[in-house]
């Protein structure tokens, strides 16, 4: 979790952490009659945990970047719904700072990312130098650095002080916990084995994404709400290539998901996307992703077949010939090229390693 602390410097906000979080840190939001989302409303970085009442108890998606944070939220909602009985929690991806409070939930079974990826997680701290690494990428030691800059200014008022004092005892308690070591618990249904629950009066469905492209590994559906929650699903100005580990099967799955969630005959009232306050209504996102990718590999696939080189198939299809709706829709041109060039790497590298005679498997 980048900058962590940033919204904790500066000396007008209202907010202040202390060690131990107090349930008006936590904003709740009421989606339906069965779903709300609690987020630390002072953390920097807007994370939606989303929470599912159902006859067979309550649902948790997502857990944080630390116990502790993630205790806070859960006892939040148990005190909004009144209940307690968690029956699944569920990590939809393998980002360390959605899964790495999942230890929150001692006893509820985890659905998650597979073992070797949680193991990857717990040997991060491990060691010393592991933990002090999770407090720099989390933004605790960049928080901890800049508010006692900012106490040394000579102009603040004894009231700005002591709310600096406040949000560093938090920073501070948030490295003595990632510094202490915390547990990251193992999944106890790997994503395959858990595609459909039951929950008596609601029914949830888990569309496998894998790690083609998105960071999503997986798509939680409501079906009785017509409500889908992941990651990617609002966010404009970035592509994504394939990530180093996924073979080409991999990419051609997550390909059909974006033509799957784009299709008007799969409905979708709303979705609730991670890391944004906003509820979504637009499919555009899966829609220009799945045109874009779907026809940079049918491009690639011929370009192979036809015997350019790389660098003739990269002159051939340049980002500045994609449609303009889509242009604007991946709009940070800072970078947006060079994202392009990059996929086409990573698609050209896949086609070569494991062939290219099948084009996307449709409605997986």
């Amino acid at each position: 979790m980048k900058n962590l602390c940033y919204s904790l410097l500066l000396c007008g906000i209202a907010l202040l952490w202390v060690p131990a979080a107090y349930g008006q840190d936590i904003t709740i939001r009421r989606v339906t009659d069965r779903v709300i989302t609690l987020s630390m409303s002072n953390l920097s970085m807007h994370t939606n945990v989303t929470v599912i009442e159902t006859q067979k108890g309550l649902v948790c998606i997502e857990t944080e970047f630390v116990p502790s944070v993630m205790k806070t939220i859960k006892e939040a909602a148990e005190k909004e719904l009144g209940r307690n009985d968690w029956a699944y929690v569920i990590n939809t991806h393998s980002h360390l700072h959605h899964a790495k409070g999942n230890a929150a939930f001692p006893e509820t079974p985890i659905i998650g990312p597979n073992k070797t990826m949680m193991d990857w997680f717990k040997s991060t701290l491990s060691s010393k130098e592991g933990r002090r690494a999770y407090c720099d990428y989390s933004g605790v030691t960049y928080g901890i650095k800049a508010l006692r800059q900012n106490l040394a200014q000579a102009r603040l008022t004894a009231v700005q002080k002591e709310e600096l004092r406040r949000r560093l005892r938090f920073c501070y308690a948030i490295q003595k916990e990632i510094m202490d070591g915390f547990e990251v618990r193992n999944p106890t249904i790997a994503y395959r084995e858990g595609q459909e629950l039951d929950l008596g009066d609601t029914h949830l469905q888990l569309f496998y994404w894998g790690d083609g492209i998105n960071h999503s590994s997986i798509f939680v559906y409501v079906l009785e709400d017509k409500m889908l929650v992941g990651m990617g699903m609002g966010q404009q100005g970035w592509i994504e290539s394939p990530a180093e580990e996924v073979n080409l099967e991999g990419f051609r799955h997550a390909i059909s998901m974006f033509e799957k969630l784009s299709d008007k005959k799969f409905p979708i009232d709303f979705m609730i996307e991670v890391h944004s306050p906003e509820i979504h209504r637009s499919r555009q996102r899966f829609q220009y992703s799945h045109t874009y990718y779907q026809k940079l590999l049918d491009n690639l696939t011929q370009a192979q077949e036809d015997g350019l080189s790389l660098q003739q198939a990269k002159a051939k299809f340049p980002y500045s010939k994609e449609p303009a709706a889509m242009r604007r829709y991946f709009y940070r041109p800072e970078n947006v090229s060079e994202r392009h060039l990059k996929t086409i790497d990573r698609i050209w590298e896949l086609l070569q390693n494991r062939g290219s005679s099948h084009s996307v498997a449709h409605n997986h």
